[in-house]
């Protein structure tokens, strides 16, 4: 078991040999093995991107984190509707004909097929569980790349986090009271107007998404600087706004319906 904070960056750091790449002794560590704190099903939180630069250039040079069911490939979970036990009831969920971005078929899948090949560093096992909040101190780190940060407990991420220079993270679990410590962390995920001003009544911060016809409201909303009506000012990496109440910034964010269910969004927000 690797007990050293240079170890461990090494096991997970990417190196060339003759010019070739060579893999990673581990492709990233898992935060939490267990109950899904929405339905009690059996999930895992796995981290990566850790020692390697990001290639999205909106979001820039983030941790990733996947919060997936551990016991059924990704896929199967969207189609038989068990996706739920890590993204709830969201209106955006393929079940609920929504409008959900993720590509699932490929970078989720890819994380569970690798999960389920014993890629990722096991706290406790492979590693001593106290080196993780060593092992982010400096990054930016994201909450749900893919699930929603409420399906595990709020503990394991803050115990990841404890020295993390900034996150991002995004919650649709913001009506339930169970989830409510969250709202330090994420931001409310606010599918209208009427959600932004509830979930501000519980204390939330919000990011909402909006389509093109609608402005942002003067006061509570400021327009995601890393958005195409922004110009593009910065990254997530760099802004790092949408870090609930512990973030900086203090106005909710909005964003216009981007990426390729943009025009299906904007037809759910026109109903």
């Amino acid at each position: 078991m690797i007990t050293d904070i240079k170890t461990l960056r090494r096991a997970l750091k990417p190196s060339s040999k003759a010019g070739q790449y060579v893999k990673p002794l581990f492709a990233g560590v898992i935060l939490y093995e267990g109950a899904s704190q929405i339905d009690g099903a059996p999930i895992v939180v796995i981290a990566n991107k850790i020692m390697a630069a990001s290639a999205n250039e909106k979001t820039g040079a983030m941790v990733q984190t996947f919060i997936i069911r551990s016991d059924v490939d990704p896929v199967k979970a969207l189609k038989l509707g068990l996706d739920s036990s890590v993204c709830g009831a969201c209106m955006h969920r393929p079940a609920n004909n929504g409008t959900c971005y993720v590509q699932v078929a490929k970078s989720v899948l890819s994380v569970f097929e690798a999960y389920k090949r014993g890629r990722y560093a096991r706290p406790g096992i492979d590693f001593d569980a106290r080196l993780l909040a060593e092992l982010f101190r400096d990054l930016i780190f994201r909450l749900g790349t893919y699930g929603d940060p409420a399906a595990a407990p709020f503990m394991a991420w803050r115990a990841a986090m404890l020295h993390v220079a900034g996150h991002a993270g995004y919650s649709h679990q913001w009506r339930d009271k169970r989830f409510q410590a969250f709202k330090m962390l994420c931001m409310a995920s606010a599918d209208s107007a009427a959600d932004m001003s509830d979930a501000h009544a519980m204390g939330w911060r919000t990011f909402r998404v909006r389509n093109a016809a609608e402005l942002a409201v003067k006061g509570l909303e400021v327009v995601c600087p890393a958005s195409k009506e922004a110009g593009y000012k910065t990254n997530c990496a760099t802004c790092k706004a949408c870090g609930g109440l512990e973030a900086k910034a203090k106005a909710s964010i909005v964003i216009v319906a981007h990426g390729a269910t943009a025009k299906r969004h904007n037809a759910l927000l026109a109903v």
